[in-house]
């Protein structure tokens, strides 16, 4: 599955669990700059090319540009909701391996 979708489907899912606006943005924001290092940084489109080292890297990456412990901390827990979303929907999950 390509990546934009899933992403597009849990926030989907989020807006249908009636979670804040201010809770959906974050998410949103979390995802489409994971997206963005995806494609622009690995060339990574498919969910299922994802891999716990693949996500290390990412907050490796996150964390060179001078960002605080508390901004990785928070990826960090909006990505194991979205990864958590994808396994509950038998995507994919890139953590139990």
């Amino acid at each position: 599955m390509l990546l934009k979708f899933a992403i597009n489907d849990f926030l989907e899912d989020r807006q249908f669990k009636n979670l804040s606006k201010q809770t959906i943005s974050s998410y949103s924001n979390t995802l489409n700059q994971f997206l963005s290092y995806c494609i622009n940084e690995k060339e990574v489109v498919n969910v299922e090319d994802i891999t716990a080292t693949f996500l290390k890297n990412y907050l490796v990456f996150y964390q060179q540009k001078g960002n605080k412990p508390s901004a990785i901390n928070h990826k960090i827990r909006n990505l194991k909701v979205f990864f958590q979303y994808l396994s509950d929907e038998e995507i994919v999950n890139p953590t139990k391996n």
